[in-house]
């Protein structure tokens, strides 16, 4: 039987949360998308769940999303913000 002292293991890898006087992770996006977060996407069609790995913003001012899906058989890796459909942020 499972005891209190028990922890449960992580599916994912997540950051330890910023201590007392450090600064959180800088948002950029007009949807406020940071690594970190958790994004539904829509790919050609498409639609998934991913993590946020990077952002970048382009010349141009748009930004380009590196991103880690979360199921299976998905092989896209990046994607802009106008792809985002849904967001979840890390608080």
């Amino acid at each position: 039987m499972p005891t209190a002292d028990d922890q449960q293991s992580r599916l994912i890898d997540v950051p330890p949360e910023p201590q007392e006087g450090e600064v959180r992770v800088r948002r950029l996006s007009s949807k406020g998308i940071a690594p970190g977060d958790i994004v539904e996407m829509d790919k050609k069609g498409r639609r998934f769940h991913a993590i946020v790995v990077s952002i970048d913003q382009r010349e141009s001012g748009r930004f380009d999303l590196e991103f880690n899906p979360l199921q299976r058989g998905i092989t896209h890796r990046t994607g802009t913000i106008r792809e985002v459909l849904t967001v979840w942020r890390k608080i």
